[in-house]
């Protein structure tokens, strides 16, 4: 991959004079045919510039960093789960508008010209890319009809969008001549082979790769499109015979990433706001910088599981910066809320370790993987192929019985990745809990060459409220191994992170108990007060509202199939047709009794 920075300033300059002053193709939308003397190398570049910038600015924290229990933003609205796109054009601009665009045009202008078979080709493929992106985002979107010439643009249901998706991302690869047409190598900031049939190959992979995401994400969607899952498991398998031929990635080393460049205009989203913000804002703005989630550190810590890639994820927080009462850990986490719902039954003798004034520094920060001016920014990693081997071997539709072999292999190319040390891999994967079908061991005991060095604190495996913990089962937990080490490996892949958790429900997180009214997933009156659960979906931005109210509403009315009480708002309560339904919370104490927190979304008939 390379870094964005390295776009041509001539493709600049033409994409710039072509588009004049619209700003982000908005006049464009109305006439593709401005394209016709403009050759591709042009403006393809700027398709996946765009796609980096939607899945990597402040929404991969406010939005998916919070809604992925690894990152906290307390204080505005994100992790009230308000940030919900409505008043927000920039995740929707930048996919839907700026980066389909260009490769919408391209495909319409030069798909009868074989001169130009293998650019159209990778088009297509982006193109696939970048819906898959939106569906899994918003649900149903303008597919047939995406970025016409007129304001009505209908919306096409998920089933179909998928179908598509999936046909025409193996039409795009098989259509692939290695000997054929190409980008020029500064018109591609997405791959950086300069060899034509390595280039080829490359963009090949990552349809091949794309096409069994894609078909993994809906594998299970029998609820809402049965034929879909079916047609869907059938591909999981054809392209994980395809990965045993080495049609797809087979190691780390052919990762697809960007990097962020060093130039101001081209630097890291995240370092922009952590590092190059003034440290006053452990004093006057604490809440609205992201740090590591709670839930991120009981799966990780030196004290429960010892992940060997943990220095990767997070920084040690500053304990001086604690409360005077509660002295923070070295790897601290916050979570959504400080507080707990209303009428939450303490147990004898403990206290809230949020109480008082914890500041910023105290919690444990993104890491410089993450957060340096010139990080990577993942779209596809080897590790993600490791977890569909396993969960597909684990649920008998490739290679039954081989799920634990290929579990190991999840861990072994995740830790890879981040250089972890072999014998600390080893020992992580002969931890009890992290080792197949073992229970965790959550007795707390002490190094015995340093009796002051705690090596397991049972009470480190427990939320501070003590209502979700990351104890692992024995075989009965299996399948949530391998769930777990798949969202380990999607850190700071916000969108596919929470796809991933959206598809699954198998790992357990707390609502969020102070949320904002408005738009919670949950509201309910009496001594539980009000929670939310994280969104299934983001609403529709409000410019589409003004643009192509009509379609919008049709589609909020026909095409959200979880929408059984046909509720008029565009709620972020909707399932999208790949999604498990959020289990609730169970067993919460309050005040003499315990009380189950169930998914009681308001868009459901009960």
């Amino acid at each position: 991959m390379k870094k964005i920075s390295k776009i041509l300033f001539l493709q600049v300059l033409a994409v710039f004079a072509f588009f004049a002053c619209t700003d982000g193709f908005d006049e464009f939308n109305k006439n593709p045919n401005k394209t016709e003397e403009v050759e591709p190398e042009y403006i393809f570049g700027l398709a996946p510039v765009s796609t980096l910038r939607a899945l990597s600015d402040d929404c991969n924290w406010f939005f998916f960093g919070n809604y992925t229990n690894q990152m906290s933003v307390v204080g505005g609205a994100g992790p009230h789960f308000a940030k919900d796109g409505r008043g927000d054009d920039q995740i929707w601009g930048n996919l839907y508008t700026k980066a389909l665009n260009p490769v919408l045009t391209i495909e319409k202008t030069y798909k009868d010209n074989p001169a130009y078979n293998n650019r159209v080709a990778i088009a297509k493929i982006w193109k696939a890319y970048v819906f898959s992106q939106l569906t899994a985002i918003y649900g149903p979107v303008p597919y047939v009809d995406a970025c016409n010439e007129g304001p009505y643009m209908r919306f096409d249901s998920e089933e179909f969008i998928y179908g598509e998706m999936l046909r025409e991302l193996k039409e795009a690869y098989t259509a692939l001549d290695p000997k054929g047409d190409r980008y020029p190598e500064a018109a591609d900031p997405f791959i950086k082979e300069t060899e034509t049939d390595k280039y080829i190959q490359r963009w090949s992979q990552f349809a091949h790769c794309i096409r069994l995401r894609i078909a993994f994400r809906v594998s299970e969607a029998d609820e809402f499109a049965p034929e879909l899952a079916a047609k869907a498991r059938a591909i999981v398998v054809e392209e994980l015979n395809n990965a045993e031929e080495g049609k797809l990635i087979t190691s780390n080393a052919g990762n697809f990433f960007m990097s962020f460049g060093a130039d101001e205009a081209n630097q890291n989203p995240f370092y922009k706001k952590i590092d190059l913000n003034p440290v006053e804002r452990d004093l006057n703005d604490p809440g609205n910088y992201p740090v590591i989630h709670e839930s991120m550190i009981l799966w990780t810590s030196p004290k429960t599981y010892n992940d060997p890639c943990l220095t990767s994820y997070m920084k040690k927080g500053d304990q001086l910066a604690g409360t005077v009462r509660n002295p923070s850990p070295e790897y601290y986490g916050r979570p959504y809320a400080n507080g707990t719902p209303q009428g939450y039954r303490w147990e004898t003798g403990k206290t809230n370790p949020y109480d008082g004034d914890i500041r910023y520094l105290s919690f444990s920060q993104v890491g410089r993987d993450f957060s340096g001016m010139t990080s990577d920014f993942q779209f596809f990693t080897y590790p993600e192929i490791a977890g569909y081997r396993a969960e597909a071997s684990y649920k008998n539709w490739w290679k039954p019985g081989e799920a634990e072999k290929y579990y190991y292999e999840v861990i072994d190319a995740r830790c890879t990745r981040f250089n972890a040390r072999p014998a600390d891999v080893q020992r992580y994967k002969d931890f009890p809990g992290i080792k197949w079908s073992t229970a965790s061991d959550t007795l707390t005991r002490v190094d015995p060459d340093d009796r002051r060095e705690l090596l397991v604190d049972g009470s480190a495996f427990r939320d501070f409220l003590g209502l979700i913990d990351s104890y692992l089962g024995e075989e009965e937990d299996n399948y949530k191994r391998i769930v777990l080490q798949q969202w380990l490996n999607f850190f700071y892949q916000g969108v596919d992170c929470w796809t991933l958790l959206k598809r699954t429900q198998v790992l357990e997180f707390k609502p969020h108990w102070t949320p904002d009214i408005s738009t919670a997933f949950i509201t309910t009156g009496g001594p539980r007060g009000n929670y939310a659960y994280v969104p299934n979906r983001l609403a529709y931005p409000s410019g589409e509202y003004s643009k192509n109210a009509a379609e919008v509403k049709k589609a909020i009315d026909n095409l959200l199939l979880d929408n059984t009480t046909k509720d008029p708002l565009d709620q972020i309560t909707f399932r999208l047709i790949f999604c498990k339904d959020y289990p609730g919370l169970m067993g919460v104490p309050m005040n003499e009794s315990f009380v189950d927190f169930p998914n009681l979304a308001r868009n459901r008939q009960q």
